[in-house]
């Protein structure tokens, strides 16, 4: 059976699972809100100072890619709609629950030559459902992502790394305790920081397969299972994150993507996957994160703390050719606002001290050595519905030897053209590195002829000089995509 129709029968047998929620549920009550406008991690607390509310980091993968500032959404689900019967032992179990969600379809062939992969990056039909139940002081949601993979080898599910059939994104509790105070516990999307796909201070997992083979920019975040307490004052206010175990990225290991194995010295695919040794002992090889933030004028600043690993395999076990993740402490500060002189648009910096605790005289080949990451970014409208951005991240590892190259300079750029009338959108988002001589540009476009339906196409292209670059080592990746989304 060929791909096409092993997507197709994918497709129907999700569309007939999913045959029972046409029928919503009544709405919350007044005062739960509209998740399409929050974060994934979850209702916000107390209402903040104006410009507070912003929420929003395999082998040397692109660490700094990702969007701080983008949650993920439900497209179409959790709107009001007429009711739906009760009376049936399902419907009636979930009378008091507000359910929404969208199918997904989606398909991308690679583009020219490929090391050791199937001729498609992505083939897949995902189905998201969302159900939240709101009562006094207390929020619960539940957001799990059924899905058809005509790719994957496996579909046994894999929570830790979003693989087989089921993709649990969130399963929470959000408690208001007091006026002053959130605590929301277990399995959520958490962001922050001020880049845009760039990361620095935000170490919560992030799913760069999905993000480099053309499923949708919010699969960037990945879950954590973790306890976060907000704290609401009038100096500050104090975000405090506990994961009782390590959560890795998803990061690339050969399954769907080739990369650069240090081992092997050459880019392998599917037949030479990663060996990586995890921590993953609850309570031992935890992670805390921190952050503290208030509006300073019109610009919001915080402070950031991470203590925990680095969230991709970057070490090497000694004598082996195993990866693992070396313990991992950082430091940093953001601030975010009007571009000042006059110009116009917003202009962020950010700044973060990576200390590796596991080698911090830089004397250990298989521990990546300590590092300092610089981030200035300035976006603003250019003409009427045509916006433009611009960021410089610059990395420089501390204790290198004199004969390595121990800065990376990398430059992106976003234009965004939004046709409002016609309910379409062109984005170019292009990544440039000076240093490596590699880079990789995302062209997309959507279209959405009703409030329903989304239809989106793309492209991923990488290139680069040398394969053991961030992004050279991914050139035989570049995919094209088209997809069909609609929401209920």
């Amino acid at each position: 059976m060929t791909i096409y129709w092993r997507l197709l029968a994918s497709t129907v047998a999700i569309l007939a699972l999913l045959a029972g929620t046409a029928y919503a549920q009544p709405a919350l009550p007044e005062g739960l809100g509209d998740d399409n406008a929050a974060a994934e991690d979850g209702p916000s607390g107390p209402s903040l100072p104006e410009g507070l509310g912003n929420d929003g980091g395999g082998p040397a993968l692109p660490e700094d890619l990702g969007n701080s500032g983008t949650g993920e959404s439900s497209d179409g689900g959790l709107q009001a709609t007429p009711e739906a019967p009760d009376d049936t032992p399902v419907f009636g179990l979930l009378s008091d629950w507000r359910l929404g969600g969208y199918i997904d379809s989606r398909a991308g062939p690679r583009l020219g030559a490929r090391t050791d992969q199937e001729r498609f990056a992505l083939a897949e039909t995902r189905a998201e459902l969302k159900a939240v139940r709101s009562w006094p002081g207390v929020t619960a949601t539940v957001r799990a992502h059924l899905l058809a993979d005509a790719v994957a080898e496996q579909h046994e599910p894999d929570l830790q790394s979003g693989d087989g059939a089921l993709d649990l994104r969130e399963a929470n509790v959000l408690w208001r305790a007091t006026d002053f105070l959130d605590v929301k516990a277990g399995r959520q999307i958490l962001t922050w920081g001020t880049g845009d796909f760039v990361f620095l201070n935000d170490l919560f997992p992030k799913d760069y397969p999905s993000f480099f083979i053309g499923r949708r920019d919010t699969m960037l975040k990945a879950p954590s299972d973790a306890l976060k307490t907000s704290l609401y004052t009038d100096i500050a206010n104090l975000d405090l994150v506990y994961t009782p175990q390590f959560d890795a990225d998803r990061y690339i290991d050969g399954d769907r993507l080739s990369y650069f194995n240090p081992f092997a010295h050459r880019i392998v695919g599917d037949s030479t996957p990663l060996d990586v040794r995890q921590p993953d002992t609850p309570f031992t090889n935890d992670e805390w994160a921190a952050r503290l933030h208030r509006p300073i004028g019109r610009y919001d600043s915080a402070l950031y703390f991470y203590d925990g690993y680095w969230k991709s395999p970057e070490g090497q076990l000694p004598g082996s050719q195993r990866a693992t993740f070396p313990r991992l402490r950082s430091y940093g500060a953001s601030v975010e606002g009007p571009m000042p002189g006059g110009l116009g648009g917003i202009a962020n910096a950010e700044v973060a001290y990576y200390d590796s605790l596991d080698d911090r005289d830089g004397t250990d080949p298989t521990v990546p050595n300590r590092e300092v990451r610089v981030l200035l970014g300035y976006e603003r409208e250019i003409v009427a519905n045509l916006t433009g951005a611009v960021q410089f991240l610059r990395t420089q590892r501390l204790d290198d030897p004199p004969a390595r190259d121990d800065r990376r300079n990398l430059w992106t750029v976003k234009l965004q053209k939004d046709w409002p009338g016609e309910q379409v959108t062109a984005t170019l988002f292009a990544f440039y590195s000076p240093t490596d001589q590699d880079g990789y540009l995302r062209p997309r476009v959507s279209w959405s002829p009703t409030d329903r339906w989304t239809l989106e196409a793309g492209v991923n292209w990488l290139f680069g000089a040398d394969d053991d670059t961030r992004f050279g080592q991914l050139r035989d990746n570049s995919n094209a995509f088209v997809a069909a989304r609609i929401g209920f």
